[in-house]
């Protein structure tokens, strides 16, 4: 049997987040947009950083999405580099992403084999929750804390619920490598 996620419930204590969360709003670029997964619906905000910039800071979460793909999932992945542009995702009250995949199907090349999220909420949040729907539906509640990670591929369908009070603030990296089959 496949193994469906690989978690971690505190990669960063709630001051290493406040530190990453200095230095990621310090550097947000303008130059990328948001992609929703087609035929999904999102409605939180989406802003982008580059890995180089908090390269340093973001190794512990790096390492742990390395290791979670070569003791889990074990995929041909492509090395991540400074320019790799990364989705920081602030979901506020009444806002969700609803059932979607990272995959994408319309590249000839490469696919996104791994989503990596790291939860960098700084507050406490209602709802908002991850879940995961492989065969059913699983609520990820490990993710709920400041410096939680969670890994998973790209293709199992997952989602973001109603958010109904609070911030919840996440950082994804998708993990390329090439095409399937």
């Amino acid at each position: 049997m496949r193994k469906t996620l690989f978690t971690h419930g505190q990669v960063y204590n709630l001051e290493q987040v406040k530190e990453l969360n200095k230095l990621i709003r310090k550097n947000f670029i303008t130059t990328s947009q948001d992609k929703p997964a087609e035929d999904s619906v999102k409605t939180s905000e989406v802003k982008f950083v580059k890995l180089g910039i908090i390269g340093n800071l973001l190794n512990p979460f790096i390492q742990f999405c390395y290791s979670a793909n070569v003791n889990a999932f074990g995929f041909d992945l492509f090395n991540l580099n400074s320019d790799k542009t990364l989705n920081y995702n602030i979901y506020k009250k009444n806002t969700e992403y609803n059932w979607h995949t990272d995959g994408e199907p319309s590249n000839p090349i490469r696919d996104i084999k791994l989503t990596c999220l790291l939860n960098l909420s700084e507050n406490d949040y209602d709802e908002g929750n991850l879940k995961l729907f492989d065969g059913k539906e699983v609520d990820i509640n490990v993710f709920n804390k400041p410096g939680a990670a969670v890994v998973f591929p790209s293709f199992i369908n997952h989602r973001v619920t109603n958010l109904t009070s609070g911030e919840r603030h996440s950082l994804a990296i998708w993990w390329y490598g090439p095409k399937f089959k």
